[in-house]
């Protein structure tokens, strides 16, 4: 398990894009950033698992298959700072390898946030993810 100090150890990473959205015409670009994400949700979730709608008329068993502790896909508003974020968490192995494709869909999601009128500071950041145990 890495080590970025004594007793600060991660088996996970996270990769970060976000966006400043605006309040302005009923919120509307808040709104458009969630029907990219609704659009694009297919591409996003291929990268912690080959998961797609189709599976959900399937009836593969999954169980088993996913660590949602160690691999999942979150989206964050934060309406007082106007923030948007989804967030992208795998074991460091699978991090390494999809770093290696350049995070895609990534650009293509970022250039969708970009194109949204009212979208300030969109962004990306790296950085390591560790669920905290409340039983010891």
């Amino acid at each position: 398990m890495p080590t970025i100090a004594p007793e600060v150890d991660f088996e996970c990473c996270a990769r970060e894009w976000r966006c400043k959205w605006s309040h302005e015409d009923d919120m509307a670009s808040l709104k458009a950033c969630q029907k990219l994400l609704e659009d694009m949700k297919d591409d996003i979730l291929a990268v912690t698992h080959d998961f797609t709608r189709r599976q959900l008329k399937g009836r593969e068993v999954l169980n088993g298959k996913i660590d949602v502790s160690k691999q999942t896909v979150q989206r964050m508003v934060d309406q007082q700072c106007c923030d948007f974020k989804v967030i992208v968490k795998l074991p460091l192995d699978k991090f390494q390898e999809w770093e290696k494709t350049n995070f895609e869909p990534e650009g293509k999601f970022l250039e969708g946030l970009r194109d949204i009128p009212g979208i300030t500071e969109v962004a990306t950041q790296t950085y390591t993810m560790e669920n905290v145990s409340v039983l010891g």
